[in-house]
């Protein structure tokens, strides 16, 4: 959520400075991410601001002047955003004038969403259109009077002393719910989130500050639905009202500085640049080893790159005109009536760039390049958050390619052994999602592969139990939906999905998508050998076809070509398509998974339009089903010979286990995107030998 949340609550604690508004604060730091310190970062070149430019402050205060012009109504800007530009005028863009440019604006007013368009050279806004298929991401001045709310009401604290929380100790943040409790409230309309709580209570001195694992004593079995509009409570359920909840109040493990003993520290490891770093950065466009593209920042889907592509004796060979997450989903898969309806769209809902919190420490290694970036509050004020970007070179530890020539060992006079260094640029991000961090890092390469790179860590969400290990009587029961992390504390089995759209622009707009199916080939009778196996090109029509499940027994290699390029053996240039297997466990017809349509398949391929960026569509808080890639998806247009988009599924199945706990060390995802005959030789075979 916006930062502007996180200093309103400053203010007001410093007004107020007492316990409970203490922890309002806290509530306003867990659940967003972002402040407005700043840290200086290098110059960049001046000049004319590209097609893919992030908004700038400018900007962002015209387009909001222009709707809070545009109706008497108050308003609630959820996200402002660049206007995905019309993709033909933008590649013809030669960078000696600033590109045309709009903004996307989302909001919420009279209790309803709505959507308009600005366009920037002619200083017009659509008239408004009202979104009924869901509704946009939450903002955090919509959370804050909630929040208060919740924590002061008299039911609420007094089922936290039942539980033995004392007061100023409890603490409940809210969660999206879906489309669920439609009995209860408006599902189009109606704004709703269900709090559960925490004890927080603190550890040290006089518990004056709140412990350091604010996730780690969650308190079990209160719940509070509440209408975000209007403030109201609309249902408070609590299954230990008599008495009897799992034990909330105990002491935690917690890993800030200072609260552990640690490991001797090993011997310094420094990276560093004396001669300064090899890259360059103008405007938002970045130049490395080869590579062309232009990096910007969006409120929901955080870092994105556009116009990507290598420099060539002949000009700029595109690559792909835009690659960016699409859609994060973490669905729990418990039936606890308190815990039913948790399956969050991070993406969509919170939004990845809202939440993206600053990068310190050993987040990034000592030689990167830091960059800020412009977000807005809920009133439509723009404001600069600092260090969300970096970028850095970085040694992997393995050569680039590297070949001994045996043959020769004794032959004297001839240099045997051949390596080359590899480096690699790496623009990385990182956003705090409630109890989950995740890092995405878009890698490059000197042999000419991109990397797509979630990192997930943080901080396991944990249900309250009874039972302290497996011995005690309610363990089997307890753990049907789970792993005993800790005593009192079940790690809900859950998984992690993370949606990416890739706009594939393989030397031109014209491409195609092939399956090349590795299969066996029969031999005959007398033959040498039993059985080999070959490649069969399958070449994939139309939108249908490409739908793409992945299958063990059926390896296929995945490419996009070009339909006008070859390489100097002929083939057409292509890139092939990476990427882990990891499919939905449960029916589609799931009511949560029915609003998830794109984990029907692995990947998806679809005829590029320009409206179409989110895989589970423009507002996903509280969404229809159906919405998104199923719907791109069902005209089932022709994809041959034509602008291509591919839309790959990575994650896992998240069993939890002790050593998740009370941190949960960095688990790695990642799709490769790989040259596959796009050069005629290897593209790092001329890196230099120092």
């Amino acid at each position: 959520m916006a930062s502007s949340f996180s200093d309103a609550i400053s203010k007001e604690v410093a007004k107020m400075m007492n316990k409970p508004f203490l922890l309002i604060g806290i509530a306003v730091t867990l659940l967003s991410a972002c402040s407005e310190d700043q840290r200086n970062e290098p110059p960049v070149a001046a000049g004319p601001i590209s097609p893919w430019h992030s908004l700038t402050e400018a900007e962002v205060q015209e387009v909001a002047a222009a709707v809070i012009d545009s109706t008497d109504d108050a308003i609630v800007f959820n996200r402002i955003s660049l206007l995905e530009p019309d993709k033909e005028q933008a590649i013809a863009w030669q960078g000696t004038v600033h590109a045309r440019r709009g903004a996307d604006v989302l909001y919420r007013s009279s209790q309803q969403s709505w959507r308009a368009q600005y366009d920037f050279q002619s200083q017009r806004l659509t008239p408004a259109t009202a979104i009924t298929s869901g509704q946009p991401m939450l903002a955090a001045e919509e959370i804050f009077p909630v929040i208060e709310t919740v924590n002061a009401l008299p039911e609420v604290v007094a089922a936290l002393e039942k539980r033995g929380v004392s007061e100023g100790s409890g603490l409940c943040l809210p969660r999206t719910v879906g489309r669920f409790f439609s009995d209860v409230a408006d599902p189009v309309n109606s704004r709703l989130v269900r709090f559960d709580c925490l004890n927080i209570r603190g550890q040290s001195g006089l518990e004056i500050l709140p412990t350091t694992s604010a996730f780690a004593r969650p308190i079990e079995g209160l719940s509070i639905l509440v209408d975000v509009d209007t403030v109201r409570v609309i249902e408070l359920s609590d299954s230990f009202a008599g008495g009897g909840a799992p034990p909330s109040d105990f002491d935690v493990m917690e890993f800030h500085e200072g609260a552990l003993p640690t490991r001797e520290s090993l011997s310094p490891i420094q990276v560093s640049q004396s001669e300064g770093v090899n890259f360059s950065i103008s405007g938002s466009q970045i130049r490395w080893q080869g590579w062309q593209f232009h990096l910007r920042f969006d409120p929901r889907q955080g870092t994105v790159l556009n116009n990507i592509g290598i420099e060539s004796k002949a000009g700029l060979r595109p690559v792909a005109y835009e690659i960016a997450m699409s859609e994060m989903f973490v669905p729990y898969q418990d039936p606890d009536q308190h815990w039913f309806y948790r399956a969050y769209f991070d993406m969509g809902e919170y939004g990845f760039g809202n939440m993206a919190s600053e990068l310190k420490g050993h987040d990034c290694p000592e030689n990167a390049v830091f960059q800020n970036v412009v977000l807005h509050t809920a009133g439509g004020k723009p404001f600069t958050a600092s260090n969300r970007i970096c970028i850095f070179e970085f040694d992997p530890g393995y050569p680039s390619w590297r070949h001994y020539e045996s043959l020769y060992a004794e032959v004297p006079g001839i240099d045997k052994h051949h390596s080359r260094r590899a480096t690699h640029l790496v623009v990385r991000m990182a956003a705090t999602i409630g109890n989950y961090d995740y890092f995405q890092d878009y890698i490059f390469q000197q042999d000419g592969r991109i990397r797509i790179r979630l990192i997930s860590t943080g901080v396991d969400a944990t249900k309250g139990v009874f039972a302290a290990t497996l011995a005690d009587p309610t363990a089997e029961s307890e753990t049907q939906v789970g792993t005993l992390i800790a005593p009192y504390r079940l790690g809900v089995n859950h998984d992690h999905f993370f949606s990416y759209r890739i706009d594939m622009d393989v030397d031109g707009l014209s491409n195609n998508f092939d399956r090349h199916k590795l299969v066996p080939v029969p031999q005959p009778e007398n033959a040498p050998r039993k059985g080999i196996w070959g490649v069969q090109r399958d070449r994939v029509t139309d939108e249908t076809d490409a739908q793409t499940v992945m299958r063990v027994e059926g390896p296929a290699l995945l490419t996009f070509s070009s339909d006008t390029a070859t390489n100097a053996m002929g083939y057409p240039t292509a890139y092939q398509l990476i990427f882990p297997n990891i499919r939905a466990l449960v029916t589609p017809e799931d009511d949560i998974y029915q609003r998830a349509g794109f984990l029907k398949n692995n990947l998806w391929v679809t005829r590029y339009k320009r409206d179409e960026l989110f895989s589970t569509g423009i507002a996903v808080n509280r969404s229809a089903p159906g919405i998104g890639l199923p719907l791109y998806a069902s005209d089932n247009e022709s994809i041959e010979n034509t602008d291509l988009v591919a839309w790959p599924t990575i994650g896992f199945h998240h069993v939890p286990m002790a050593e998740d706990w009370p941190v949960m060390p960095a688990k790695v995802d990642e799709i490769v995107l790989k040259p596959r005959n796009f050069f005629d030789n290897n593209p790092a075979l001329d890196l230099p030998t120092d």
